[in-house]
Parts: structure tokens; C-alpha cells; sequence
């Protein structure tokens, strides 16, 4: 792993930690809804497919530059994973 993204993926995965630890609270606090559960839950799995995203093109680029891939496809692909994971 790059590292570059790999401190993108730490970070991100701090924010996540924290963001669960917060959903956590608000449950334990009992005056939530069910609604709003929910909500910060979908906040959670759209952080955690932010990170995939980033360890899919760190993976990309990696092998691509072993394999001797041109710019312009690896451009290509980076677009394909951004469709994909939307």
C-alpha cells in the first residue's frame, strides 16, 4: 500500500471509529429514534465504502505501474471504480 493512501485509509478509519462510538452514545442515551439510527448508520457504510474505494485505486495503481499499464488507462480505470462505487 501506497503511503499516501495508507494514511488516508487510517484517517478515514479513525473518523469511522468515532462516528460509531458517537451512534453508540446517542443509542445508549435512549432518546433517539429509530430514524436517526439509522441515518448515522448510512453515514457509517457511506465512510466505510469511501475507504474501500481509496484501497481499490491505491491497489490500481500499484499493479498497473508494475504491469507497465499507460496513464491514460489507469485514468480509465480510476473513473470505472468512481462509477462503480457510487
Amino acid at each position: 500500500m501506497q503511503d499516501v493512501a495508507k494514511g488516508e485509509v487510517l484517517r478515514r478509519l479513525k473518523s469511522v471509529e468515532g462516528h460509531v462510538r458517537g451512534v453508540a452514545k446517542m443509542v445508549e442515551g435512549g432518546d433517539v429514534t429509530y430514524a436517526d439510527v439509522v441515518q448515522q448508520t448510512n453515514a457509517i457504510f457511506s465512510a466505510i465504502r469511501r475507504i474501500n474505494t481509496v484501497l481499490l485505486k491505491d491497489f490500481v495503481e500499484e499493479r498497473a505501474g508494475e504491469e507497465g499499464v499507460s496513464e491514460e488507462m489507469i485514468k480509465d480505470l480510476m473513473k470505472a471504480i468512481d462509477r462503480v462505487v457510487k
